[in-house]
């Protein structure tokens, strides 16, 4: 770990919070926050009309604060490394308390802009939009600054649309109704401006499989047929229930899981599930109650005739909604080739998501033939859209080595994956990191052995085996190189980007090489000497 030396009167990093005020200082922030949120909240009832220009104006005094704050330090005395020539940021002691009294008005501002654009757009006018929502709210936000300070907790301001009295609901749904038979010209779709929708959502969506997949978006599993997909997403399914891992490396949300099945019978799921359960050491109590089943062979409804299952369901009940398997889900009539057929299923499931605010899982099958070749998202049978439609799509090719798979998946909120053995030992898939991922299974089979006669007669020149020690002496010297340039070589020399890099971690895991990142925010070099014994 790199050890960094301050000067005296300076913190490493800007807060402006939201954070625990756990401190004297941070709850000195906290009271300069409350009151600027209430001093903006109160300012918007005197205006009359929402003032953009002022709010312009706040974002421009926040960009302020932050600068005044700022130190520039010298990189070499920051880090103890004489050989940096550049300069960093760090920040004044106490700045927490202006950095957040201005977070505290801009935010009050913004909430305060956004409930306006929304009832003032329907036709609210502006007397009712201050009666019966900015002067009530504040008033409440003016209990919550006198409202003790919790060293324990953030307590969040109230938002205008909370506590409305009924008087007041009556007031805005009787300005809606009269808004409603008043002819409206054709409504456009919403459009945010970027400061809008980053002040909207600071924060992605809710994980449920880490690395993977969030709430409300969709992940296809796609496979041969009968390599064990259903064995597969029933080992997830335990694992979103007791909220552990799946395949050893994607930390799962735990929830209730729902398993649409409509290729098993319910006596084969009865006795698939404890085999699961039993290879995982996970108690059957555990699970019991917390994953269900619908076995839908026999009665089989299409995708859109399960609309009445899924809005008869209370939302926030499952984290995910396993659809085993998409084929027998295909609406009579319509082709699993077409793209706008899958379009209309993955907006289909994508509003059944939102609503119900969990993950969907679609078992699919890969196409015939070999599927070595292929992109990631070019496997799987039927229309391209599917990959595109879904937010991960998650495919698990054949090694060149029996009873293994290589698992792969493009993700769309995610940091790419990389891709990973699965050995097949029933009725699991157990990860087998010894292999290598890159060895799929040809596409054409090997030709017969030669003949010793044949093999002597062609031999060449065997080249020797890149190991991690050739590939340091090679590629890597006392220099510090990044690692697009180190993988340059690497590729002149006729190795794979993905064969290179896995043998460049395999020398910074073996202590062949070290990796030189004194400053977090710039690229990583890599050097053949430690990064604590600089040069002379």
């Amino acid at each position: 770990m790199t050890t960094i030396t301050l000067p005296i009167d300076a913190v490493q990093f800007y807060n402006d919070g939201p954070g625990v005020p756990d401190t004297p200082l941070l709850r000195e922030a906290e009271k300069a926050y409350r009151t600027a949120f209430a001093e903006a909240a109160a300012e918007v009832v005197r205006w009359g009309m929402m003032r953009d220009d002022l709010i312009e104006q706040a974002w421009c005094q926040r960009q302020q604060i932050r600068e005044q704050a700022e130190i520039l330090v010298s990189s070499a005395d920051l880090y103890g490394v004489p050989e940096l020539d550049s300069e960093q940021i760090v920040y004044r002691c106490g700045h927490e308390i202006n950095a957040s009294h201005i977070r505290g008005r801009v935010q009050a501002l913004e909430i305060a802009r956004r409930c306006w654009d929304e009832y003032y757009e329907v036709g609210t006018p502006v007397e009712a939009i201050l009666v019966a929502i900015f002067i009530p709210w504040s008033d409440r936000v003016a209990e919550w600054v006198r409202s003790p300070i919790d060293p324990t907790t953030v307590l969040t301001p109230p938002r205008p649309e909370d506590g409305l009295t009924e008087d007041h609901m009556r007031l805005l749904d009787f300005v809606r109704d009269r808004a409603e038979t008043t002819p409206q010209p054709t409504e456009s779709l919403p459009m945010k401006t970027v400061r809008q929708l980053v002040n909207e959502f600071p924060e992605l969506r809710r994980p449920v499989i880490h690395g993977l997949l969030r709430e409300g978006e969709t992940m296809n599993v796609v496979a041969s047929p009968k390599v064990g997909k259903s064995w597969l997403v029933t080992d997830l399914a335990m694992a979103v229930a007791t909220g552990g891992q799946w395949l050893d490396c994607f930390q799962c949300e735990k929830g209730e899981v729902l398993i649409i099945d409509n290729e098993l019978h319910e006596q084969t799921s009865a006795h698939r599930i404890p085999k699961v359960l039993d290879a995982r050491s996970i108690a059957f109590s555990s699970v019991a109650d917390r994953v269900s089943i619908i076995n839908i062979r026999g009665g089989l409804k299409d995708i859109f005739g399960m609309n009445d299952t899924f809005n008869s369901m209370r939302p926030g009940r499952f984290k995910i909604i396993v659809l085993d398997a998409v084929y027998r889900f295909m609406p009579r009539n319509m082709d699993e080739n077409d793209n706008g057929t899958m379009a209309q299923i993955y907006n289909q499931l994508d509003g059944h998501a939102a609503r119900l605010g969990c993950a969907f899982v679609l078992v699919h099958h890969s196409s015939k033939g070999s599927q070595s070749g292929k992109s990631i998202t070019d496997v799987g049978a039927g229309a391209g859209s599917q990959s595109r439609a879904t937010d991960t799509h998650l495919i698990l090719r054949p090694h060149e080595q029996d009873d293994v798979a290589v698992l792969d998946a493009a993700v769309r909120s995610w940091p790419p994956v990389s891709p990973r053995c699965l050995r097949w030992t029933f009725p699991v898939w157990t990860p087998d990191d010894s292999l290598d991922p890159t060895l799929l299974r040809p596409e054409r089979p090997r030709r017969r052995p030669k003949s010793e006669f044949e093999s002597k007669a062609t031999k060449a020149p065997t080249e020797p085996e890149w190991t991690a020690e050739r590939f340091a002496e090679s590629f890597v010297t006392d220099e510090l190189l990044l690692k697009a340039t180190i993988l340059k070589t690497a590729k002149a020399a006729g190795l794979s980007e993905r064969r290179s890099n896995m043998l460049l971690t395999e020398c910074e895991t073996e202590g062949l090489i070290h990796r030189w990142q004194p400053i977090s925010n710039q690229p990583a070099k890599f050097s053949t000497r430690p990064m604590s014994n600089p040069p002379a």
